[in-house]
């Protein structure tokens, strides 16, 4: 599996590397004039499945499917493209239901873009590595990886794990709450005997600049990419700072997750991504908002449109639309009676035109039931630093830039995502 994996990297890596000529000089690429998409689920390339680059108009430049590293591209300056995914039926079917389809638009794409989309895990059968933690470690020890984690007793830990990548990162904590965090290369065996275990530490979180009727609840995260190993779990501070216990680690990053409501106006999620340093926290509650999403967006066959209130801009929209097809209301539904569409797009007014697919099957109509939510996005680096990984994440908070912040507004109790 790790020189299949490698494979991958390698092959998506030369879309934007370099060449070298038959006498070993390297010459750098021109800038690519084409659109490319890469669907995996975890490091898995995901074959065979449909892809349609479309113009500004609508028109279709390229209809096509996913080669066997999960890639599909087109040559076009701008314009969309929307990735349909399908999902086998399950008999009997699952507990929590049977997975509709997912169309995934990004509006506003440009020449150059690499595009991924995926689930964080694979359907690949998961198999079964040995972590050796320190001996020291006490009672029952944790072990947590983007890819798997179990737990038992120093110094053999035996780990479930599906389709990891070649690096694999380990937080390893044990009944004292001491912990570590070390990247090993991925091994049936892998140890990590020589790691040094180091007790929690406490941090305030606290919030400034609170406005009348506003309520602000913040978390820390320590994350690895896009995979969150700790959380703090969120803590009201708008009235009184509140400690939150956090592992004392290196080689990691930090989310600051502040979600700030305020009554009659909306939600607003403030993020920001740093290197890890388990220090205290301080919430400015009134910078870095962006307008409010006021009340319900309004959602039609053609696009979603909202009332939007407050200062600030936003770089784009990001809206999930669930479906429901008119023939399967009030009956049993059909395989296909229900599906969703998600879109992102740069943000330009109070709507969003829905980009319409070259056949029916996925375009909603008036006779659909149709809800949803939609969210206003403001990131460090633009539209241009969220489009390619909106959807590769299970949130768009995921997504915020390394040393960057990203601010997420919408209405209701559920922000839009996957």
């Amino acid at each position: 599996m790790r020189h299949f994996i490698v494979g991958l990297l390698l092959a998506t890596s030369a879309c934007t590397g370099s060449i070298d000529d038959e006498e070993g000089g390297g010459t750098t690429e021109p800038p690519r004039t084409d659109v490319r998409v890469q669907v995996r689920d975890g490091y898995s390339p995901q074959a065979s499945v449909r892809v349609i680059f479309q113009a500004a108009d609508d028109t279709v430049i390229a209809d096509t499917l996913t080669d066997a590293m999960g890639i599909a591209k087109a040559e076009m300056a701008a314009g969309s493209v929307t990735v349909i995914r399908s999902f086998p039926i399950i008999t009997p079917p699952p507990p929590e239901g049977q997975r509709a389809p997912e169309i995934y638009t990004y509006v506003g794409v440009k020449n150059g873009d690499l595009l991924t989309l995926g689930d964080a895990t694979s359907t690949r059968a998961p198999g079964a590595i040995v972590v050796t933690v320190p001996v020291d470690a006490q009672g029952t020890v944790k072990v947590v990886t983007p890819c798997g984690s179990g737990q038992g007793t120093a110094p053999n830990i035996a780990i479930t794990v599906t389709d990891c990548p070649p690096m694999v990162g380990f937080l390893v904590t044990d009944d004292q709450q001491s912990s570590f965090f070390q990247e090993a290369a991925y091994a049936e065996n892998i140890d990590l005997s020589t790691g040094t275990l180091a007790g929690n530490l406490a941090a305030t979180l606290s919030a400034t600049n609170v406005p009348p009727n506003t309520t602000v609840n913040a978390e820390e995260r320590v994350v690895t990419g896009s995979y969150t190993l700790y959380r703090s779990g969120e803590k009201r501070i708008d009235e009184q700072p509140a400690t939150v216990d956090l592992p004392n680690l290196t080689g990691v990053e930090q989310l600051v997750v502040a979600r700030i409501a305020t009554q009659g106006m909306g939600t607003q999620l403030v993020v920001a991504r740093d290197t890890y340093s388990a220090s205290p926290a301080l919430i400015d509650a009134s910078a870095n908002l962006i307008p409010y999403i006021m009340g319900n967006p309004t959602y039609a066959p053609t696009g979603v449109s909202w009332v939007q209130a407050g200062t600030g801009t936003a770089d784009a929209v990001f809206v999930t639309l669930n479906v429901t097809r008119g023939a399967a209301m009030g009956g049993t539904p059909g395989l296909d009676a229900e599906y969703t569409r998600l879109i992102i797009a740069p943000h330009a007014g109070t709507s969003l035109r829905m980009p319409q697919l070259p056949d029916a099957l996925y375009n909603p109509t008036s006779a659909d039931q149709m809800a949803g939510t939609a969210g206003l996005v403001k990131t460090t680096g633009g539209y241009d630093a969220i489009r390619a990984k909106a959807f590769a994440v299970e949130s768009i908070v995921d997504a915020t830039p390394a040393s960057g912040k990203l601010v997420l507004s919408y209405s209701g109790n559920t922000p839009p995502g996957r």
